[in-house]
């Protein structure tokens, strides 16, 4: 098989510079015609095609962004870089994933490999972005100067770059409130971690809203457990059984929908009735959120909006045309479905 020519191989045949190719395959206007009549005669005799990447990389980029985070196995990871994807490729880019294993530190090795493929802009989304995570600000620096730097994550004085967060004091604002004027006065909090502060931030404001509605704010009420379903099934049996059954929360709160999957299936194991005995709300409105059993109210952080928001922000910044340090929140949406029990009204309870 014959070998395909490059364009060092049409500038040598031609007699001009690789960037006169360049033009020419892109049809610029300032080129001679003489000069482009040659160049094309050249081109058409090796049937030579430019790939995408040569011809971005000619003018210094790649036209493709990286998404870093944590893996997806989480839906709501998912959501995130198909929206990005989908968002690059609307504006003629790239979406690259990179991704890195909960609480271990930035490798240098990944920042290397972003410089070397000459990123036009990275975002990083999820836990991946939390302020204790070693080699962050170190891998922040270096990559500042080479491209701009978005995030998807809870704001931190601490990071200079362009950060889209969700509200979070909303997150844990509308579910309590929401059970409050439902008639609960004994409301949990289940899941996330308190060893990690940007983790901590729901559960705390999930307290200052107890205390601000003056609701009681029982140190049993609050289990640190994790993340997945599982957690959210020795979640509810750590609490329960410590509990005595006249003290047990009437309505419970998840860190998030796959905790609060596992939440229902335990309490359904010790036979409480959902909504009936125990109403539960969970977090990140996933798609599977309607077809749970009952149907599981839930906050909506919107992470479409808000991916489309950084993939945006991020090619502006990258053509130099707005600074590369700024925060924008967006609003949580309370999503009510019978999990939550609003369909039985409001009920005195002791």
């Amino acid at each position: 098989m014959q070998k395909k020519a490059t364009i060092y191989d049409i500038a040598r045949e031609a007699g001009v510079s690789t960037a006169t190719v360049t033009r020419v395959v892109r049809g610029d206007s300032n080129v001679r015609d003489a000069t482009r009549e040659k160049v094309q005669r050249v081109i058409d005799a090796h049937a030579y095609a430019p790939s995408a990447s040569a011809q971005h990389l000619e003018d210094g980029q790649s036209r493709t962004i990286a998404i870093v985070m944590p893996a997806v196995i989480n839906p709501y990871f998912t959501r995130i870089y198909n929206e990005a994807y989908k968002e690059a490729e609307a504006h003629g880019y790239y979406a690259w994933l990179f991704q890195i294993q909960e609480n271990k530190p930035i490798p240098r090795t990944l920042v290397d490999e972003l410089i070397r493929r000459r990123i036009d802009g990275v975002i990083f989304a999820g836990g991946i972005w939390s302020t204790e995570r070693s080699g962050l600000a170190d891998a922040l620096v270096r990559l500042k100067n080479y491209m701009p730097v978005a995030t998807i994550c809870p704001p931190s004085v601490k990071m200079d770059c362009i950060c889209i967060h969700s509200d979070l004091a909303s997150c844990s604002r509308l579910p309590v409130r929401h059970l409050h004027a439902l008639g609960h006065r004994r409301i949990a909090f289940i899941g996330g971690s308190m060893q990690f502060k940007d983790n901590s931030k729901r559960g705390e404001n999930f307290l200052e809203e107890l205390r601000a509605l003056d609701l009681p704010d029982d140190p049993a009420y609050h289990v640190d457990a994790g993340f997945d379903a599982e957690s959210g099934e020795r979640a509810i049996l750590r609490m329960l059984s410590g509990l005595e059954r006249k003290r047990w929360p009437t309505a419970i709160i998840a860190f998030n929908d796959q905790m609060a999957l596992g939440a229902i299936k335990q309490l359904k194991q010790m036979g409480l009735r959902l909504p009936e005995d125990m109403a539960i709300i969970g977090c990140d409105n996933q798609f599977f959120c309607p077809y749970t059993d009952p149907p599981l109210t839930s906050i909506d952080l919107h992470p479409e909006e808000m991916t489309q928001s950084a993939v945006r922000e991020l090619l502006v910044a990258r053509e130099g045309n707005r600074t590369q340090s700024f925060s924008m929140m967006r609003e949580a949406t309370l999503i009510v479905r019978e999990s939550c029990g609003a369909k039985l009204g409001y009920r005195k309870r002791s």
